[in-house]
C-alpha cells in the first residue's frame, strides 16, 4: 500500500507540472527584481521577436511573434518569469476578483515551447492598456523604482505603453514598444531615448485616477488590491506640472548633465525615427487599400492602419526639439552647439523666435541641401527630410486617415480624397500649433 501511495503521489505531480504553463521553482524577491531589470538591459532588443537563431545559436522560442504596445510590456515581464520560473500572476480583465496565471493548463498537451508561445499569444487576447493599472502601480520618481522593466502608460484617451529598457545616465529613458500591428506588419520592435510629451501621456486626466505616468509591476499578492496598498505606491509625478514634468523627470533621474549638442542630437534622432518609423507604417495601409474592398472601412480596420497616434508622438517630438532649441538660444545663445547643428536646426525651425503658428505660415517648401536632416525615401524614388516634413506635418497636409491614397497620407495634396469624405472617419488628427 505505501509502494502503491508512492506511486500515486508521483503521478499526481507529474500531471499537476505538466498541466501548468510552467511549473515555479522561484519567488519574487527584491534580489529577482534586480535581477529582472539586468535581464531587461541586456535582452530586451528590438529584434527580440524578430531574430530566428539567439546569441548561442539556438532557435528563438519567440521568433514571428507580433505585438503591440500592450502586448510588448506583458512580454517582457511574462517572458522572464518563464525563463526563470517564476510565478506571473494578472488581473483576469474579464472577470473581477479573478487572476490569469502560469498555472494555467489549457495548453498542457502541448511541448515546453509550443505552451509558452501558446500562452503569449492568448495573453496578447486579453491584455490591453486597460488592463495595466490592474497589474501595476504609480511610482516615485526615484532610480531605485525607475529603471529596467518599469513602464510608462498613457491615459485610455491615447492608450499606449512603453517600456523602459534602461534609464540612461542623463535622466532619459531608453524605451521599447510597438504600435497597433498591421497585416503585413513585422515581429521588430520600436526604440526611442527620450520622454514622451506629458501633455499626451496625461491628456484628458493628470491625477492618479488616470493611471498614467511611470508605472512598475505588483506584487503578486497586491493583485486585486487597492493600488494605494501596494508598498512603493507613490503620487509624485501628478504634483508636477505638466509643462514642467519632463525637466523635472529628468532632472531627477539624472547622474551626469547632457551638453546643448547632445541633447539636439539625440532629439533630432528621435524624431528621425517617428519619421522613418511612419513610412512603414503608412505602407502597410496603402497596401491594404491596394487589396481592400471598394467602399468604407469598418472600425476596427480603420483602427489598424490609421496613424493618429504615431503622427501625434512626431508632432510632439518636433515641439521637444523646437522648445529645447529655444530655451538653448535664451540660456547662451546656442553658444555650445556646432555650427552644422545650428544650420540644420535653422532649416527646421526658420523662424524659431515666432510662435510655431507663424513659423508654420511663413515655412515654404524646402529641398534637399547640405543642411538636410534624415533624409528618407517615403515613396518610390521621392524623398523628403525633418524640415519639409515638419512643414507638412504642421501645416495640416499630413493624413492619417487610411482611406487617402499615398500622395494625401504624405501630404502632396491637402485631404480629404473623395473616398475619404464619402467615408466614416474616426481619430482624425489635426496638429495644435496654440502652443510656445
Amino acid at each position: 500500500m505505501l509502494r502503491m501511495g508512492l506511486l500515486l503521489l508521483s503521478f499526481f505531480f507529474v500531471t499537476t507540472s505538466q498541466a501548468a504553463v510552467w511549473t515555479e521553482v522561484n519567488q519574487w524577491s527584491p534580489a529577482w527584481e534586480d535581477r529582472f531589470a539586468e535581464w531587461v538591459k541586456r535582452e530586451w532588443q528590438i529584434d527580440f521577436f524578430a531574430r530566428k537563431t539567439l546569441p548561442n545559436g539556438q532557435s528563438n522560442p519567440y521568433y514571428g511573434l507580433r505585438t503591440d504596445c500592450a502586448d510588448t510590456v506583458y512580454s517582457m515581464r511574462i517572458v522572464f518569469a518563464y525563463e526563470n520560473k517564476l510565478p506571473f500572476v494578472m488581473q483576469d480583465p474579464t472577470a473581477s476578483g479573478r487572476t490569469l496565471s502560469n498555472k494555467m493548463n489549457r495548453f498542457d498537451k502541448y511541448s515546453e515551447d509550443r505552451r509558452i508561445k501558446n500562452f503569449l499569444l492568448y495573453m496578447y487576447d486579453m491584455v490591453s492598456t486597460k488592463s495595466v493599472p490592474n497589474d501595476t502601480y504609480p511610482v516615485a520618481i526615484s532610480r531605485d523604482i525607475v529603471r529596467s522593466g518599469a513602464m510608462i502608460l498613457t491615459t485610455t484617451l491615447n492608450h499606449h505603453s512603453w517600456s523602459i529598457k534602461e534609464m540612461l545616465p542623463i535622466g532619459v529613458p531608453h524605451l521599447v514598444y510597438n504600435s497597433t500591428i498591421g497585416a503585413t506588419t513585422g515581429s521588430t520592435l520600436q526604440q526611442r531615448q527620450s520622454w514622451p510629451n506629458p501633455e499626451w501621456v496625461f491628456e484628458g486626466n493628470n491625477t492618479p485616477a488616470g493611471n498614467a505616468g511611470i508605472r512598475y509591476w505588483r506584487p503578486v499578492e497586491y493583485i486585486n488590491q487597492p493600488v494605494w496598498k501596494v508598498p512603493g505606491y507613490s503620487e509624485e509625478q501628478y504634483r508636477v506640472p505638466l509643462n514642467k514634468w519632463n525637466r523635472y523627470t529628468q532632472n531627477r533621474l539624472a547622474l551626469k548633465r547632457e551638453t546643448d549638442e547632445q541633447m539636439m542630437t539625440r532629439l533630432m534622432h528621435v524624431t528621425c525615427e517617428g519619421l522613418v518609423g511612419r513610412v512603414s507604417a503608412v505602407n502597410d495601409g496603402l497596401n491594404y487599400l491596394k487589396t481592400a474592398p471598394k467602399g468604407c472601412m469598418s472600425y476596427e480596420v480603420y483602427d489598424t492602419y490609421s496613424t493618429p497616434s504615431r503622427d501625434q508622438r512626431v508632432f510632439d517630438d518636433y515641439v521637444s526639439l523646437r522648445r529645447s532649441y529655444r530655451d538653448i538660444l535664451s540660456i547662451n545663445g546656442g553658444n555650445e552647439l556646432s555650427s552644422t547643428m545650428k544650420a540644420q536646426l535653422q532649416k527646421i525651425f526658420p523662424f524659431i523666435n515666432e510662435s510655431m503658428a507663424s513659423e508654420t505660415r511663413k515655412m515654404s517648401a524646402t529641398d534637399l541641401s547640405e543642411a538636410a536632416v534624415c533624409t528618407t525615401q517615403y515613396l518610390p524614388g521621392q524623398y523628403i527630410d525633418l524640415a519639409e516634413f515638419k512643414r507638412r506635418l504642421f501645416s495640416g497636409l499630413i493624413s492619417n486617415n487610411p482611406l487617402d491614397d499615398a500622395t494625401y497620407r504624405w501630404g502632396q495634396l491637402r485631404g480629404p480624397s473623395q473616398r475619404a469624405k464619402m467615408c466614416k472617419s474616426w481619430d482624425v488628427w489635426v496638429p495644435n500649433l496654440n502652443q510656445n
